[in-house]
C-alpha cells in the first residue's frame, strides 16, 4: 500500500495501514510519504499516521501539524511492527513506539511550529525562506526523489514533504478552509 502526495486539513486521523492487534500480518511493505497533515487547534483529533501491526512499512518526507491536538503525529504499535522505517519528517509532536512496535528513526523534526510554513492555516505547508530547521537537513532515502508537489529533491533533501524551491507539477495549493 502506498499512500502519497495527499493534503489532510482539520481531520481526525490521516492515514493507518494495520488496525488489528491479534492478528500479526495485518499489513506490511508500505510506504507513506510526501504527505501534508494540518490540524487547527479548534479541531480535535487522532494521530495523523498510524501502523499497527504493519511490518517493513517506510514512513517518510511527511508534514503533520496537528497544533496541540494531539503529541504524537505518528505512532507505531504491536510486536509485529518491525523493521519500519520513520525519517525526514517535519512534526509538531514526538513519535511514538507503543506496545513493542520497533523501527529506525533518523533526520525526523518534531519541534516544527508555523512559523516554518508560507501559510499553514490556510493550509499551505510549503516551507518559507527561514525554515532552517527542515532545508537542507535530511537524509536521502531510496524511492523519495520527489516532493508533495512532484518536483525533485535535490542534492541534502527536506525534511518534510515540500523540497523548499522545487518546480514541480504536482497538486496546486489547496483552497482556503
Amino acid at each position: 500500500t502506498t499512500g502519497e502526495g495527499n493534503l489532510f486539513l482539520n481531520c481526525q486521523r490521516g492515514i493507518a495501514l494495520g488496525f488489528n492487534s491479534v492478528v500479526a500480518n495485518d499489513h506490511s511493505g508500505g510506504v507513506i510519504r510526501n504527505n501534508i497533515f494540518y490540524r487547527s487547534a479548534s479541531q480535535s483529533g487522532d494521530t495523523a499516521i498510524y501502523l499497527g501491526p504493519s511490518a517493513g512499512t517506510q514512513i517518510l518526507n511527511n508534514t503533520c501539524i496537528l497544533s496541540g491536538t494531539y503529541s504524537t503525529p505518528i505512532e507505531y504499535r504491536w510486536t509485529a511492527t518491525t523493521g519500519v522505517l520513520i525519517s525526514n519528517n517535519l512534526l509538531d509532536g514526538t513519535i511514538w513506539a507503543r506496545d513493542g512496535a520497533t523501527g529506525t528513526l533518523q533526520t525526523n523534526v518534531t519541534t516544527a511550529s508555523t512559523a516554518l510554513f508560507v501559510d499553514a492555516a490556510g493550509g499551505d505547508l510549503h516551507l518559507v525562506s527561514m525554515a532552517a530547521a527542515a532545508i537542507d537537513q535530511g537524509t536521502t532515502v531510496a524511492g523519495c526523489t520527489d516532493d508533495w508537489d512532484a518536483g525533485a529533491r535535490a542534492g541534502a533533501n527536506d525534511i518534510g514533504a515540500d523540497e523548499y524551491g522545487s518546480t514541480g507539477g504536482g497538486p496546486p495549493p489547496p483552497p482556503p478552509p
